[in-house]
């Protein structure tokens, strides 16, 4: 018999969509809307008025640029606070690092340069 073999389902999947959809409540059905012939009086019934709102007390500029600053400064300060925990490698440790980075780039250039060069070269053979 030839073709494809399609493995039985997961029971523990199967399971757990189920019990998710038990749990699941029904929303309430949306209220019915008024017929496509009486559009105003659906726009009326919806509206509600609008609340006047309260005038709040204005902010003087100074208080508004020194929380700037206050919050600029405590930003500051927890930079500096997570700066020190950093460890910092040593400069032996960033001089290896670098030279070892130097040295892999270098190495890959020039093994893709001879490759290049040998795919332009095999390429004019080609076409001449």
């Amino acid at each position: 018999m030839l073709g494809v073999r399609i493995p039985p389902g997961l029971p523990f999947v199967f399971k757990a969509m189920a019990k998710s959809k038990k749990k699941k409540k029904k929303k309430p059905a949306a209220p019915a809307r008024a017929s496509s012939d009486s559009p105003k009086a659906v726009a009326v019934a919806d509206s509600k008025p609008m609340k006047k709102r309260k005038a709040e007390p204005k902010v003087s500029v100074i208080d508004r640029t020194s929380g700037v600053v206050n919050t600029v400064n405590q930003f500051l300060r927890e930079v500096k606070v997570e700066l020190s925990k950093v460890t910092w490698p040593t400069r032996k440790d960033t001089i290896a690092s670098t030279s070892v980075v130097l040295i892999i780039v270098f190495l890959i250039a020039a093994f893709l340069g001879l490759v290049d060069l040998g795919l332009s070269k095999l390429m004019r053979l080609l076409l001449s």
